[in-house]
């Protein structure tokens, strides 16, 4: 174990420039923080494909926090990956956080296309969703009910911002993230059909509404901004459009909440 007191050394410099985008783009790394989702880290390292680089912790700040003195006794055992023990104002000076917990696990970003879908669950697809606090909330939300595979077309918001992270209150780890870019698009949703999946688009401009005929069998729930709703490009390769019913008092629904709704629909049918 490192002891680090100093916020000029290497390895504080590193983490604390994967709070910006173009550095975890170019490490292809970025760190989950907090107790609970480092010891699920931990619980998961042994049983899944998560490859941990090294995990950053304040001794100081986790003997002060609730479940720091158990996460301690786990870090002190470890010899797998590298721990970096830094002073509390060191480890305050690499995280957004107002308040950290005092620790955080770097990892690999991963790298998955549609060959990696896990065909025995729906997909969510998110086009061009800009909130974090939005796509954090959706990506808990399709853990909760059982989507496995999220993908993220290009203009969505970082997945791996830490604002995102935190929404996702550990999600993250149980989701298949994949990343498909306009030139990939034609090809990757015509995979997407022929492994079986009908593309279900929401939107306000249809006549359709949630039933159980159209969410009958595989599905991929596309998902739009929160301004525009899902690109016209998009609506083109939908077998279907459906929007949720609701009184005249509202114009639209939030795109978290409505996404809630339309993944908690599903999951009752299947149940």
């Amino acid at each position: 174990m490192e002891n680090i007191t100093s916020k000029s050394n290497k390895s504080v410099k590193y983490i604390k420039s994967l709070n910006e985008r173009k550095f975890r783009l170019e490490y292809k790394q970025y760190y989950l923080e907090g107790i609970k989702v480092v010891n699920e880290l931990l619980d998961m390292y042994n049983q899944k494909a998560i490859d941990i680089l090294s995990i950053a912790c304040s001794y100081d700040i986790l003997n002060k926090t609730n479940g720091g003195l158990d996460i301690i006794s786990r870090l002190e055992k470890i010899d797998n990956f590298e721990i970096l023990n830094m002073d509390s104002d060191v480890f305050k000076s690499i995280t957004d956080t107002v308040s950290p917990q005092g620790v955080l696990a770097v990892l690999t970003t991963p790298d998955n296309n549609v060959d990696s879908i896990n065909i025995d669950t729906n997909i969510l697809i998110l086009d061009k969703l800009q909130d974090a606090g939005n796509v954090g909330t959706i990506i808990r939300t399709a853990d909760s009910f059982d989507v496995r595979n999220i993908i993220c077309l290009d203009g969505t918001t970082d997945i791996f911002s830490p604002k995102v992270l935190r929404s996702t209150m550990a999600s993250i780890l149980r989701v298949n993230i994949i990343f498909i870019h306009d030139s990939e698009l034609a090809e990757s949703i015509n995979t997407i059909k022929s492994k079986g999946y009908s593309i279900i688009g929401t939107s306000l401009q249809t006549d359709k509404y949630i039933s159980k005929d159209i969410l009958n069998g595989k599905c991929a729930f596309v998902v739009g901004n929160e301004a525009n709703g899902i690109s016209e490009e998009i609506i083109k390769i939908c077998d279907n459009l459906i929007k949720i019913p609701m009184s005249n008092s509202a114009e639209s629904l939030n795109v978290a909440c409505a996404t809630s709704i339309l993944l908690y629909e599903q999951f009752k049918k299947n149940k």
